[in-house]
């Protein structure tokens, strides 16, 4: 049996408690909500209306009623409404992710997906993976946001699909040409406290079939906290062209280079300093052969740079260290529609190498390919997803990743999921070929494995709510940690099990008064399988509240709660005793056929909390900030 019976029963009794209160603290909605228009109620029961078709869960778009992976959808509407600024601000209010975030305001936030590790989680912009090969971590702070159409989350392994992403996959979406007009843009700009800004601007249009969009942003700030201060600049261009209705060809390209300091560190007496380059670019193509037959084949290619320093502020002494690393590739696949079934077949490769002097040899290559295969086979309300992928790596082996998963919709209200998928992670080469003084290599390292199993429900039929929930499990084995050697040096090794086995819920009301309101919950219980010890440093409870106001004319405002319970160890002297709470208000104060101005206001960490898992990572506290948006 999956999930043990005493567990099972926990969980359930925990769900019913966490809806039912979620419900009962939205009571007055309930009776409100039966006296609203058709068109309000609509708008609940097409809460997925501007999210139906995700491409994340196959690699090919398909509706979200026939996704069996717990997945979660943030539009570009949804970011603008909170002012983030970076993916990191995004991800903190997903229910089922936890950020741990260490000064505010594009720093180096780590973010774990249902108590993965940060290197489990694969992120990727435009099919281009952002994470580091000698960390296998992705620098959310140093992702902006103003060029996202979309993300798209998978909680839990993916790689029947994308290989390597144990814990899930963070997919961005960035914004198409605008077919409709020839040229149209929006520009923005924010002030705020410790001379913080954001100053964005992007283009979009099409011109005589040439579809293109441009966009540059810069993000500054002296430091929300001492020695936080952050200079970058990102820019990002997508073009698009169409010689047949059938053939579409595509090319991105973004670049974006900034300095941070990640913030003083008592512990050690040092100020740790970082730059960091970051440049990828695609080329793709998709040819309608048929109807029933599409053909996509792209090219991709990355350069990263990645310069720390440590400096000692006693003494003056500083010690840095640089990793440069380039990755090459292509993928191909073919979709093919035929009666019930979606069949999608295709190949990945890539080439990357690191250079770094902590690095054995000072150079190492990554080197890796795929094939993979994915069905939906769709009978009525039915749907069934069977995966399955083979992946070949130069470093650690290679791996079968199967998966299966099942939806049912239950009177046009309600889907029923169920999914099953064995995943895995490669380890990062810092493990593998590890130099330096402290770390050797252990180039017989073998990938991170998981086990993961997941049911859920996504409803309407409560009338006035949105609700979904999902209860899950992953069994990790094979994690990596490090061993002690008699020279006092260390080593990578292959020894972790682990389980993290938990439930997350969301409701979302319909608007009363134009005003509707929003709650999550997800509860991780991470032990180590061997011990049955809780894991420490790894968020057991997260809430999240809301309320959204829209009157659709000229006010907007959002009010945003976040509580993570880090269950941190007693040396890192954590706190997070406080909820943390965002208001972000916009005004428009003009408009007419072609500009529109808005004027927005965000207090961030509205009542000064304190809300961290290590005590020299703090995070931000109560800062302000204002700015004008324009559209034309």
């Amino acid at each position: 049996m999956i999930f043990p019976g005493s567990v099972t029963r926990r969980w359930l009794i925990g769900i019913g408690i966490v809806l039912g209160g979620l419900v009962a603290g939205m009571g007055p909605w309930i009776s409100l909500a039966q006296a609203q228009s058709e068109d309000d109620l609509k708008i609940l029961e097409m809460f997925y209306e501007d999210k139906d078709l995700v491409v994340t869960p196959s690699r090919d778009p398909k509706p979200i009623s026939q996704v069996a992976e717990n997945i979660t959808v943030i539009t570009a509407k949804e970011i603008q409404a909170i002012n983030a600024h970076t993916l990191a601000d995004v991800l903190r209010f997903v229910p089922g992710i936890q950020v741990d975030v260490r000064g505010g305001f594009a720093s180096v936030d780590n973010v774990s997906i249902q108590g993965s590790s940060p290197r489990h989680a694969l992120v990727l912009i435009d099919g281009v993976a952002q994470n580091y090969l000698s960390s296998s971590v992705a620098d959310l702070g140093g992702i902006p946001v103003q060029q996202i159409e979309r993300i798209e989350i998978i909680k839990g392994p993916a790689s029947s699909t994308w290989g390597s992403s144990l814990g899930g996959v963070i997919n961005i979406i960035t914004k198409s040409p605008d077919e409709n007009r020839r040229f149209g843009g929006t520009a923005s700009a924010s002030i705020g406290e410790r001379t913080t800004g954001d100053f964005r601007t992007d283009l979009s249009g099409t011109v005589g079939g040439l579809g293109y969009y441009l966009y540059a942003g810069g993000l500054t700030s002296d430091g929300l906290r001492s020695g936080m201060a952050v200079d970058r600049g990102d820019f990002y261009t997508k073009l698009s062209f169409e010689p047949t209705d059938e053939l579409r060809l595509l090319f991105t390209l973004g670049y974006g280079k900034g300095s941070r300091d990640e913030g003083v560190v008592p512990t050690y007496d040092a100020l740790l300093r970082d730059e960091t380059r970051n440049l990828f670019y695609t080329f793709s193509l998709n040819n309608a052969l048929s109807d029933k037959v599409d053909l996509d084949m792209s090219i991709r290619g990355a350069e990263r740079r990645f310069d720390q320093a440590q400096l000692a502020l006693k003494s003056g002494v500083e010690q840095s260290d640089s990793f440069k690393d380039g990755s090459v590739g292509g993928s191909a696949k073919m979709t093919v529609r035929d009666g019930i079934h979606q069949l999608v077949i295709g190949a990945d490769y890539d080439n990357g190498v690191l250079k770094a002097d902590s690095i054995s040899g000072g150079r190492q290559r990554l080197e890796k390919w795929a094939v993979f295969a994915n069905d939906t086979i769709v009978v009525g309300n039915f749907s069934l997803t069977p995966g399955l992928r083979y992946d070949w790596t130069s470093t650690n082996g290679d791996f079968i990743s199967p998966s299966i998963g099942a939806t049912y919709t239950l009177y046009d209200k309600t889907i029923l999921r169920a999914y099953v998928a064995r995943g895995f992670s490669i380890p990062p080469l810092s493990a593998t070929y590890a130099g330096g003084s402290f770390l050797v290599p252990n180039p017989g390292l073998g990938v991170e494995k998981v086990w993961s199993y997941a049911v859920g429900f996504e409803t309407t039929a409560l009338n006035a709510f949105w609700l979904k929930s999902t209860v899950f499990r992953h069994d990790v084995s094979n994690g990596l940690n490090t061993e002690s050697l008699p020279n006092g040096n260390f080593v990578a090794v292959n020894k972790d099990k682990q389980r993290f086995q938990g439930v997350e819920a969301e409701i979302k009301s319909v608007p009363v008064f134009n005003t509707s309101v929003l709650g999550g919950f997800s509860f991780v219980d991470a032990r180590d399988r061997g011990t049955d010890e809780i894991l420490q440093g790894i968020a057991r409870y997260t809430i999240d509240f809301g309320v959204d106001y829209d009157d659709r004319k000229t006010l907007k405002g959002t009010l945003r709660g976040h509580y993570i319970w880090w269950n941190a160890a007693q040396d890192s002297g954590g706190d997070y005793s406080t909820i943390i709470w965002d208001l972000t208000c916009a005004k428009k104060i003009f408009e007419n056929s072609s500009v529109a101005a808005d004027f927005f206001f965000t207090a961030h960490n509205l009542f000064n909390g304190s809300q961290y898992l290590d005590k020299n990572f703090q995070n931000a506290r109560r800062w302000f900030e204002g700015g004008l948006r324009v559209a034309f």
